[in-house]
């Protein structure tokens, strides 16, 4: 095999190496499971290589082949991904608004907690849809949009993790109003209730020398 054959492998591997595996280690503590579709991708990426040492195979064949295993490289990528963006969706927003919901975020750190995390979701919304839509036109351009996508999951999973304190607090606070507000309409249902039990004898008294 010639130079340039074992430079493109090298740089090939190297992407495997310091991008995918990463990204796999972090799919497999998420998921708890290896996905299926980028085991096949990895064993055509493999197979691609491996033809290109058949006895025989022309500069030209091999070429061809490489072409293939660069592009299963940037389909393993493009899936990390996607797969770890779904599963951010999940543990980040769908369940932090599950926890939240009905709770005044707008009153955690003089409203700028609120602000942050709303443009953070506006962020991932928007580079999402592009990352779709490109994902057919130019997948070069949709993989950066599915990474930052990644990245902004990643810096708001952070973010949410320093202001744990101050969301406990809110949600405490939202709790002993309900508490605050259920214990009130007791008090004037017992109240309502004695006033009730003591008007309604002396009505009929009342009524009774009418």
């Amino acid at each position: 095999m010639d130079a340039p054959f074992a430079n493109q492998t090298t740089l090939l591997y190297q992407t495997y190496n310091e991008v995918i595996k990463p990204l796999i280690a972090e799919i497999e503590v998420r998921y708890e499971k290896f996905p299926t579709p980028i085991f096949n991708e990895i064993r055509a990426f493999n197979d691609h290589i491996a033809r290109c040492h058949r006895e025989g195979i022309s500069n030209l064949e091999i070429e061809d082949e490489l072409r293939k295993a660069k592009g299963h490289i940037e389909r393993i990528v493009l899936d990390c991904y996607k797969f770890l963006n779904v599963a951010l969706h999940e543990i980040v927003i769908k369940r932090f608004d599950r926890r939240t919901k009905g709770i005044d975020l707008g009153a955690i750190n003089n409203g700028t907690f609120f602000a942050v995390y709303s443009e953070a979701k506006k962020f991932i919304n928007t580079h999402l849809k592009e990352a779709k839509l490109l994902e057919v036109q130019d997948k070069e351009k949709s993989l950066k949009e599915y990474e930052l996508v990644y990245n902004k999951f990643s810096e708001l999973e952070i973010f949410l993790s320093d202001n744990e304190r101050h969301i406990c607090w809110a949600r405490a606070r939202y709790y002993s109003n309900k508490l605050f507000k259920l214990i009130g309409w007791l008090l004037a249902a017992i109240i309502s209730g004695i006033i009730s039990s003591i008007y309604i004898p002396w009505s009929r008294i009342f009524s009774f020398f009418h």
